[in-house]
């Protein structure tokens, strides 16, 4: 199945990843750590986004008990996930917490964005 919709803001997601880490690269005397740290937590981020999408896919296909048992199974999978990438940054000398913590949060810096200028856009009549 075709899905535009989650691959396009994957797609935003990973170039907004790259201008984000060529300007740390430029505005950082040691910027490595947090480069690969805001890299890590951004392809984190994106695989998580499209599980979730997977997810809420299969619970269409299930009764109503059964796909609340499922999704919460899942957002605990996840929650897990992200607890054990935030741990790997704390302990891995080379990633830099605070980078891997807001490469998490990058799907929806690119959601957020990309709704504001839909908005914007549409409140000038279409030329932004």
């Amino acid at each position: 199945m075709k899905d535009r919709f989650t691959n396009e803001y994957i797609a935003l997601t990973a170039g907004f990843a790259l201008v984000v880490s060529g300007v740390l690269i430029v505005v950082l005397k040691d910027p490595k750590p947090v480069v690969l740290g805001w890299i890590f937590g951004s392809l984190i981020a994106m695989a998580m986004f499209k599980l979730m999408y997977f997810t809420l896919l299969r619970a269409l296909d299930k009764p109503e008990a059964q796909a609340a048992r499922y999704t919460g199974i899942h957002y605990l999978l996840r929650f897990i996930l992200y607890a054990v990438v935030l741990i790997v940054a704390a302990k891995a000398e080379y990633l830099s917490l605070v980078g891997t913590f807001f490469g998490l949060l990058s799907v929806k810096y690119v959601i957020l964005l990309r709704n504001m200028f839909d908005y914007l856009r549409s409140k000038k009549g279409g030329g932004f």
